[in-house]
């Protein structure tokens, strides 16, 4: 399953999406679930003290994403397609590469070192909160992109 996530975002990341405005929202609406449920994991596991640490690492996560988000937003190349409500946005292998890594990290630091302290699990999930604001944050940017396209053109 996991394997097949990863192969669907290289695929997607590594070429231009054409997509509806429907769509376009598709992809963080299951990265935002997916990371919930991992925060939910977390959590189940009943280590003291992870709940306030896994808190702090997600805003630190947050302020730190959405930076990203912004400049990747910016940096996207967004142009209308050929039919009405459908627009094009180059790949971004950088912002791949990230949510691909903290991805990575949290599972080699989950099966390498299932009895880490509060701090080393909840440093994954701010990795993992990182990644998804970027993404999450660069959706909106790139959305806006289209918008103001769609508007003038």
């Amino acid at each position: 399953m996991m394997l097949a996530v990863v192969g669907l975002v290289v695929y997607r990341n590594s070429r231009p999406q054409k997509m509806t405005v429907g769509a376009f929202w598709i992809f963080p609406v299951l990265v935002v679930v997916l990371t919930g449920w991992l925060m939910w994991t977390t959590l189940a596991i009943h280590v003291p003290g992870v709940f306030l640490a896994g808190g702090i690492a997600s805003i630190v996560g947050l302020a730190l994403g959405i930076p990203l988000g912004i400049a990747r937003g910016h940096h996207s190349n967004v142009r209308l397609g050929e039919r009405p409500g459908t627009f094009v946005v180059d790949p971004s292998i950088v912002v791949m590469l990230i949510w691909l890594g903290a991805f990575a990290l949290r599972f080699i630091v989950r099966m390498y070192l299932p009895t880490a302290g509060p701090g080393l699990l909840a440093t994954t999930d701010g990795l993992v909160v990182f990644a998804v604001a970027s993404l999450v944050t660069a959706r909106i940017i790139i959305f806006r992109k289209y918008q103001a396209l769609a508007a003038a053109g």
